[in-house]
């Protein structure tokens, strides 16, 4: 049996993508591949002795690290039983597929009938194959090399979404003012194909919760999406509107 790393667990409304607003039970695996410079969970980006459980009307319960496969699914199906009208299991991070032995063998574990939802940042496919009959639902990041402060990870992104294409498939791309032309334009190329895949364009929101966008460059942004698109949407984190986890 395997142990894994978590940072937090709740129930929470979906803010991001496809899915937005539907209450999905949030997995925040720990430990992360990438170091993106807007990362909005910095928290889960390390792997420590303990993780937190949320549930409402309770105080945090904080449960050691590492924790096994059988462990985390009955905590989960625990949780569920106990949440009338969730949507689907929501796997994230840090970046999940940085334990796909882990999350595979928890899938396996727990029989889920809800969906499962996976939140990645796109960068490895070799960890998806494993993970990849599991799941539904598939949430990829394209990383842009201008915002993220990371390298260029195109190969990676392009043999990622020939896998992922699969299954229910959206994409998300983080823009910001420092955001190219260029990177959104051969993000937009990789997306190219029929049938056409849900695009996200999410502004990165500042530490004051404030887009680091303005209203102008966004709508370059999207046009230029959309020259190569067919299906684009322009969505904020909801979930940091309203001020929720």
């Amino acid at each position: 049996m395997k142990s894994g790393y978590l940072s937090e667990i709740f129930v929470s409304f979906q803010g991001e993508g496809a899915y937005v607003g539907q209450r999905h039970l949030f997995v925040h695996l720990a430990g992360c591949n990438l170091r993106c410079r807007y990362c909005d969970t910095p928290e889960s980006l390390e792997r420590t002795d303990t993780f937190v459980v949320f549930r409402p009307g309770e105080p945090p319960d904080t449960r050691a690290n590492p924790v096994s496969t059988d462990s985390l699914a009955a905590l989960t199906k625990g949780i569920l039983a106990r949440e009338p009208y969730v949507d689907a299991i929501a796997l994230t991070g840090g970046e999940p597929l940085a334990q796909s032995g882990f999350l595979a063998e928890f899938l396996l574990a727990g029989q889920f009938t809800l969906p499962a939802l996976l939140e990645t940042n796109g960068v490895l496919p070799r960890r998806l194959r494993e993970v990849l009959p599991l799941v539904q639902i598939v949430s990829m990041d394209i990383k842009l090399p201008s915002n993220t402060g990371e390298g260029a990870w195109w190969e990676e992104h392009a043999e990622f979404l020939q896998l992922a294409k699969t299954k229910d498939l959206y994409v998300k791309l983080l823009v910001d003012q420092t955001t190219t032309d260029a990177d959104v334009d051969r993000a937009t190329a990789l997306l190219a194909s029929e049938p056409p895949v849900p695009t996200f364009i999410q502004p990165i929101l500042d530490a004051a919760q404030r887009p680091s966008i303005d209203v102008d460059r966004l709508v370059q942004l999207y046009q230029l999406a959309r020259s190569r698109l067919s299906w684009v949407r322009v969505l904020p984190q909801t979930h940091k509107l309203l001020g929720i986890r």
